[in-house]
């Protein structure tokens, strides 16, 4: 597989040598341990079944860097703490985001910031930075509070698949938030084609023909770039704080085109909702799972957000239990089980050589249930991981659950507001309990959900 990159722009503006995206064969990569699997298909059919069981054996049986073979292509997987620091933050430079995601998303997602480089990369990340900054989240916690507040029938009339909800929910937020709408404008077809686009990304068959999930997502794209050209043509009106506001300010000054705009809303509102869906499906889960934490953690955020008046960020910041609960679901759970690159040069890493071109990812899934990192029950949910204390005790690239470095993800506050919001809510007067006889397993790729999905009821408190 030849990785091209899928803007000209960033092409441009980042420049490798040729040898860097090329296919790197079996002879050039025999001396790392690993194994290749089926014909062509490699390893992928296992690793899809069960992605965590797949990368734990594959760890337990050749070690923290190893190699595995799927779809036509050798790939490296680095695991822990330290292999996180090394290309995440990549200080000697090794790495291209865009060279490793572009396999993934670069058939529908054009010009988003995982799929940029250098110069390029950091041009753009700081126009979008502009939509995150306090005063535009001061301004989103307006938009989360009313969303969530009138959303509550739903979470609140019998039992709730979760998953769903949440999508529905995180869209609807989403939709005001990133392109300036009312929430109520959102129409069920417009959630279809954002969710067809990042469910393409695990397709197998890359070329379209009809019924067929690239077929499907063509179509998708086709609705979502003009749902969002309409928007362009919105009034850009001073009292607008909206991502799509902030770029089209943007636009002369900054010589943004019309296709880097939609490049951009389109990746941001896909993964904003897709990965907070799951953060909060897992959330939710856990607490129904361990109520022990359900009562100091209403007590907190009713105590703090008493009503609308007291939805600021300085009050949000104060509710520590709820920043640890989110934490350790996200931790057990890992919205994005591996954060894929390229390497542009030959690199060493414990004492592995990696040639130029060679994909490489790091896997957060397996390195947050580590447990020479999280202790003898790793996967036994425990908030108070993310003590102060306990958080200064451990490596800084333990927990990666936003990515790191240049490309960590921009929206990580914006998850955590709305997510701390949301449980204040559903938490009023009421506990979460599970509405189905057993709990679900939790698939995890391309990112964590409920398998059959999460029914839950939020039973009224006694007294």
């Amino acid at each position: 597989m030849t990785v091209q990159f899928p803007n000209p722009v960033a092409a441009k503006a980042t420049v490798f040598p040729k040898a860097v995206f090329r296919d790197v064969g079996q002879r050039e990569l025999a001396h790392i341990p690993g194994r290749k699997g089926l014909p062509w298909l490699g390893t992928l059919p296992e690793a899809v079944i069960d992605p965590y069981r797949f990368t734990s054996r594959m760890h337990a049986a050749y070690g923290d860097v190893h190699r595995f073979y799927a779809c036509g292509n050798w790939n490296v997987q680095m695991v822990g703490a330290e292999a996180n620091e090394f290309v995440l933050f990549d200080a000697a430079g090794n790495f291209s985001s865009a060279g490793g995601w572009d396999p993934v998303f670069g058939r529908h997602f054009q010009g988003g910031l995982l799929l940029r480089d250098g110069a390029d990369h950091n041009r753009h990340r700081k126009l979008l930075a502009a939509a995150f900054k306090q005063h535009q989240l001061e301004g989103y916690l307006r938009i989360f509070d009313r969303v969530i507040r009138a959303d509550q029938p739903e979470w609140r009339d019998g039992a709730v698949e979760t998953y769903g909800a949440a999508q529905r929910l995180g869209f609807k937020i989403g939709y005001a938030s990133f392109l300036g709408r009312p929430e109520s404008g959102a129409q069920p077809m417009d959630l279809w084609s954002f969710r067809s686009l990042m469910r393409t990304s695990t397709s197998l068959v890359t070329f379209p023909f009809p019924g067929n999930s690239e077929w499907r997502a063509a179509k998708a794209h086709r609705h979502v770039v003009k749902l969002i050209d309409s928007a362009m043509a919105d009034p850009l009106t001073e009292q607008r704080g909206d991502l799509l506001a902030n770029l089209l300010r943007q636009q002369d000054e900054q010589g943004l085109t019309r296709e880097e705009i939609i490049g951009h809303m389109v990746f941001v509102i896909a993964a904003s909702y897709d990965a907070l869906s799951s953060g909060m499906t897992s959330t939710i889960f856990h607490l129904s799972q361990n109520p022990e934490w359900q009562a100091p953690l209403r007590e907190e955020l009713l105590g703090i957000i008493r009503g609308p008046e007291d939805v600021t960020l300085a009050n949000l910041a104060k509710c520590q239990i709820a920043d640890r609960v989110f934490k350790e679901a996200l931790r057990l759970n890992a919205a994005a089980p591996v954060l894929w690159r390229r390497a542009v040069r030959d690199f060493t890493f414990e004492g592995v050589d990696v040639p130029a071109g060679t994909v490489t990812g790091v896997n957060p899934m397996l390195t947050h249930l580590m447990p020479e990192i999280w202790g003898d029950a790793p996967t036994r949910f425990d908030p108070d991981h993310f003590l102060p204390d306990r958080v200064r005790a451990r490596h800084k690239y333990a927990y990666v659950p936003f990515g790191g470095g240049a490309h960590a993800c921009l929206g990580m506050n914006y998850a955590a507001l709305e997510a701390k919001l949301l449980l204040r809510h559903m938490l009023d007067g009421r506990r979460i309990e599970m509405a189905q006889p057993t709990a679900p397993k939790f698939y995890h790729w391309p990112n964590a959900r409920p398998l059959g999905g999460l029914r839950i009821r939020l039973v009224p408190e006694k007294g």
